[in-house]
């Protein structure tokens, strides 16, 4: 474990997490966290605003960008004999093909 020096000279042990410097905006806006396992929380407030719960992740110089990806039942009505479930089935079978 690493060893952190006050700045009276003590030494002591470092548990907190090692934060490289960031470039900081003066309006930050809303602040969150990733936790060990690479999960961050989106807050319910802009989930709701976007109607969405996935989000595109683009990396774009200096900063990282969350495109609203939109529901596959927000195209109901557009296409009538379109099954959803059908649709979420054959997405999760390919998912699970790929991961094995």
């Amino acid at each position: 474990m690493k060893q952190k020096r006050s700045l009276s000279g003590k030494t002591g042990k470092h548990t907190g997490v090692h934060e490289p410097m960031a470039e900081y905006l003066q309006d930050t806006g809303t602040v969150i966290t990733v936790d060990a396992t690479g999960r961050m929380v989106l807050p319910k407030k802009i989930r709701d605003h976007y109607n969405a719960n996935r989000f595109e992740v683009r990396e774009t110089k200096g900063h990282i960008e969350l495109i609203p990806v939109k529901p596959l039942r927000s195209l109901l009505g557009i296409f009538p004999d379109l099954d959803i479930e059908a649709i979420y089935r054959d997405h999760d079978r390919e998912v699970a093909e790929e991961d094995a």
